[in-house]
């Protein structure tokens, strides 16, 4: 394998990198802490789930930032064997 076919590789790897469904996991917690006001209102029990919510919100920004990192550093790793 050449280098050239290498950095194509990884630049096709970089796109598998799973960071839009990281972020669509974000979109549908709000979509649920939304539908749980709607249910609840605005009670213990809500404000219990919304507090869950949010901390499993918090993860999962940390895993796509992570996730993300990750597609830049394959990127990077792509770009300096196409030098």
């Amino acid at each position: 394998m050449t280098i050239a076919e290498q950095a194509q590789q990884l630049q096709a790897l970089a796109d598998e990198v799973p960071v839009g469904q990281a972020e669509a996991i974000r979109g549908q917690l709000e979509s649920m802490a939304q539908q749980v006001t709607g249910i609840l209102g605005e009670t213990a029990s809500a404000q219990e789930l919304h507090g869950h919510i949010g901390a499993v919100s918090n993860e999962v920004g940390t895993v796509t930032a992570g996730l993300e990192h990750l597609r830049q550093m394959v990127i990077d790793k792509a770009a300096y064997h196409q030098q």
